[in-house]
């Protein structure tokens, strides 16, 4: 198997990939407001934000913008820790609970008519080679 072949046409499918206007549908998700009230709504309790930006791999001030955006919006309310006075928690709003709902049913809904139309054998394929590419970047740390 010629795996430099390979390398040059993933990049021409990848160049052609930037080039489709839903592509980053699904890996929306993953991204700025919408992964925060995800992963608040996930861990259920208010979270300090270096925990979200190391989670998020983004700087803190990047999750500091992200947050600021958010709490303008009321989805999400900061706080004093009570156990450590000189440290900020962060917690969902029902605002913020209500949009997460909404993140989760779209993602969801575009997930499966992306998954269907990939069809059962290539779906599965698809996430078995997904989980495989974490392992490979999680082992190169």
């Amino acid at each position: 198997m010629d795996y430099m072949e390979l390398a040059l046409e993933l990049g021409k499918v990848k160049t052609l990939m930037v080039k489709i206007p839903h592509k980053d549908k699904i890996a929306d998700i993953q991204s700025g407001e919408k992964f925060v009230l995800g992963y608040l709504s996930k861990n259920n309790k208010k979270v300090n934000p270096k925990e979200i930006s190391s989670t998020m791999n983004v700087s803190t001030a990047r999750m500091s913008a992200i947050l600021n955006q958010l709490e303008s919006k009321e989805m999400i309310e900061r706080c004093v820790d009570p156990q450590n006075g000189r440290q900020t928690l962060v917690q969902l709003m029902p605002k913020g609970i209500q949009q997460q709902k909404i993140n989760e049913k779209e993602f969801l809904e575009y997930t499966v008519e992306f998954l269907k139309a990939l069809g059962p054998e290539d779906a599965i394929a698809y996430i078995r080679i997904q989980k495989k590419i974490i392992k490979f970047f999680e082992d190169k740390k």
